[in-house]
């Protein structure tokens, strides 16, 4: 969480007002330029950058009001002029990407050894992402009557339902 939340990360996440939807509200020049130092070395044209952010913010305050503007960094990354304008490229880019971590701890390793076990040890046509889920959260404490209940209630008519045990002990 630190790291999440550390002075640079939430400078470089200030960067997301680069978005066109938001650079096009905002009713004032931010300081992109400023929070995007940290990646000078990896824009293309780092002594252009600020005429480019300039060029950038003008494209999007005084565009028609017709015109939708992306709303994502994904969008923006793929607009046709984008090529117009190579250090905002890169910049959306990197922060495309910003979010993205890995979670390592004791659970979500242990889930997915339970997860790649039950795969490897039931047949692909008999595989069930509940009874996956099931597998892999062990340890929660579930009610199995209240969920066959459930489960029969929702998704299954009385017809389907096997009358005796012998059906019931050879599917399992």
């Amino acid at each position: 969480m630190k790291d999440i939340f550390s002075k640079q990360h939430l400078k470089a996440l200030k960067c997301l007002s680069l978005v066109p939807s938001v650079i096009g509200q905002l009713k004032f020049n931010t300081s992109e330029e400023h929070h995007a130092d940290m990646y000078r070395s990896d824009l293309p044209n780092p002594d252009t950058l600020s005429a480019e952010l300039h060029c950038w913010r003008i494209k999007w305050k005084h565009r028609g009001k017709d015109i939708k503007l992306p709303s994502t960094i994904y969008e923006a990354l793929h607009l046709p002029d984008i090529k117009f304008f190579p250090n905002v490229y890169a910049l959306l880019k990197v922060l495309c990407i910003l979010p993205v971590m890995k979670v390592v701890n004791e659970h979500y390793e242990n889930g997915q050894k339970r997860l790649k076990a039950y795969l490897r040890n039931t047949l692909t046509d008999q595989r069930s992402s509940n009874l996956a889920l099931l597998n892999i959260n062990f340890d929660i404490k579930h009610d199995l009557d209240l969920m066959v209940d459930t489960y029969i209630k929702l998704y299954t008519t009385k017809s389907e339902l096997p009358t005796d045990n012998s059906e019931t002990i050879e599917n399992t």
